[in-house]
């Protein structure tokens, strides 16, 4: 009896899969492996005061340049792979509290790129490509203008120095709103 009931049972598994169709799973397994690397990102700022001055020394109605460079390499390696925006911002604000009439005006070449204004700070935005050589020279002309104001005599009297008189500061970004090729 149970070898007639097991018999049952087996044809109707038989006769139920015959029926049904196939019970396989077809499928199919490949394999690969690549490297993921990140784009180079390389950005470089070096300033200096233009002569062989070590400090921007004024008097009321003279002017000193100060000189910087913003590339998208670093010392002269290779060229960041990825667009970049630069928020440049030049500050003097602390220097014109004591020095009543500085003002700072940055140039491209020959094109004024701003001045500062009455809080004594100055911002802009630049870019590069990818994969391009990018090194531009910006030049700052820092000058104490004559406001016929004894805050200029006080200062000059007391010989006042700020150390950080001059601050510059980029911050470089990817620019993702500029379309990148992919590699």
């Amino acid at each position: 009896m149970k070898k007639k009931l097991l018999l049952i049972v087996l044809s109707l598994a038989i006769l139920t899969s015959l029926t049904a169709g196939t019970l396989a799973v077809y499928t199919k397994t490949l394999g690969d492996t690549e490297k993921i690397e990140a784009k180079r990102f390389a950005f470089s700022v070096s300033g200096d005061v233009k002569g062989d001055s070590t400090a921007i020394k004024l008097a009321p109605t003279e002017e000193m340049e100060y000189d910087f460079i913003i590339a998208n390499s670093e010392n002269g390696g290779p060229n960041a792979e990825v667009p970049l925006k630069y928020n440049v911002t030049l500050d003097i604000s602390t220097a014109l509290a004591g020095m009543p009439g500085l003002k700072a005006t940055v140039y491209d070449g020959k094109a004024v790129v701003g001045t500062t204004g009455e809080n004594g700070i100055l911002k802009y935005d630049t870019s590069s490509k990818a994969d391009e050589a990018f090194a531009k020279t910006y030049t700052v002309i820092v000058k104490w203008e004559d406001t016929d104001d004894q805050g200029q005599t006080k200062a000059g009297k007391d010989a006042v120095q700020y150390n950080t008189g001059l601050s510059l500061t980029v911050i470089a970004e990817q620019d993702t709103t500029t379309n990148t090729k992919a590699d």
